[in-house]
């Protein structure tokens, strides 16, 4: 179910749309293919206008509202269970291609479905007639202001109020005397305020002081616990190494006794397959070897009677050591000969290539 988006009329109304032209919505159609998708329509009206150009087919569209985008994938209701699939998978493709720009993607199968009131919603946009400057919202605004010339309700021009009238006929000294007592307590609240407002800024400030102790007392006690454990990690990996090579030095000196006792018999020390380089020939071969004495001997496969070569070790043999980092390749050795070029050996898996080294390196000297 590839899909085919390589009409070049599909980016370019892309562009024009994000970029914030006058065109703010497409749409794309199968024209009577498969796979192919292209563009069928594109304009400026917004989202009634592409209803108007809705077709009974699975369409795909995508619309701008206010620098916010909208992808759309409109399967009609007429369409088969076969197409609806491939509309599916269709619809992550175009999705993909549009997908640095889109907030909402939104599926439908009629065009009630794509009405603006829907779109806005999806997009948590304010209806239309609420915007800035619609004229619905002005009249709301005119409907509710009051008219400037509207005479204020519960007031009558040139009549004293009771209040200033009782005031005005007391005595000048009860005047005096009821001034002094506010202003008094004035100042009594407002000092009562003030220590209040000090002494909450007291406590805020000894309850932070506090909350930073605890938080450098935590800090502390995890640092420590940090260092604790990776002073017991250190401990645990240098035990385990001292234990690993313990293990391997055992296991060395064992291979030795048994390959010393096995050349004193004159027995085969190792033998198996193994892949060589060296001696003039620059291509690997695989070989099967005998390690019998102080020789090994090199044969075409293990019903070989002859050996193709044999390479001499007792004296011969100046250093041995791993050789992947020279020749990028595994379980591989790399063998020094003191009168020949440097041989190089491969096994096919790790213990292989322990047994050869330690056998080999035995003849060092």
């Amino acid at each position: 179910m590839s899909c085919d988006l390589s009409d070049p009329n599909i980016q370019t109304a892309y562009d024009e749309i994000v970029s914030g032209q006058d065109t703010n919505w497409l749409i794309l159609g199968y024209n009577d293919s498969r796979d192919k998708v292209s563009l069928y329509s594109k304009g400026s009206g917004g989202v009634e206008e592409l209803r108007q150009n809705l077709r009974e087919e699975v369409l795909y569209g995508f619309l701008r509202i206010e620098n916010r985008f909208v992808l759309i994938t409109y399967v009609s209701e007429q369409v088969s269970g076969v197409r609806r699939a491939r509309a599916l998978v269709h619809g992550r493709a175009v999705g993909a291609l549009f997908k640095q720009a889109h907030q909402v993607q939104i599926s439908a199968s009629n065009s009630n479905d794509l009405s603006e009131v829907n779109i806005r919603n999806r997009l948590k946009l304010s209806a239309a007639d609420d915007r800035p400057g619609s004229p619905s919202r002005k009249n709301t605004l005119e409907q509710r202001s009051p008219s400037p010339s509207s005479p204020r309700t519960n007031q009558t021009i040139g009549s004293p109020s009771p209040l200033k009238s009782s005031i005005s006929a007391e005595p000048e000294n009860v005047q005096e005397d009821s001034t002094d007592e506010t202003e008094r307590i004035s100042r009594e609240r407002e000092a009562a305020q003030r220590k209040d407002a000090e002494r909450i800024a007291r406590e805020a400030a000894a309850r932070r002081q506090q909350e930073e102790a605890d938080r450098k007392r935590q800090e502390g006690k995890e640092a420590l616990l940090r260092e604790k454990a990776t002073a017991e990690a250190k401990m645990r990996a240098e035990a385990e190494k001292k234990l690993r090579m313990e293990v391997e030095r055992k296991k060395d000196e064992e291979l030795k006794s048994k390959f010393a006792e096995l050349e004193k018999s004159g027995k085969v020390l190792l033998d198996g397959y193994i892949t060589v380089q060296g001696g003039g020939v620059y291509f690997w071969k695989r070989r099967f070897f005998e390690l019998r004495g102080k020789t090994l001997y090199l044969f075409r496969d293990r019903n070989e009677k002859l050996p193709i070569s044999k390479l001499e070790l007792d004296g011969e043999v100046v250093n041995v050591e791993d050789a992947q980092t020279d020749v990028l390749i595994n379980n591989s050795v790399k063998v020094d000969f003191r009168s020949t070029e440097p041989y190089y050996f491969f096994s096919d898996d790790r213990k292989g290539k322990d047994l050869f080294f330690s056998a080999i390196e035995r003849y060092v000297k």
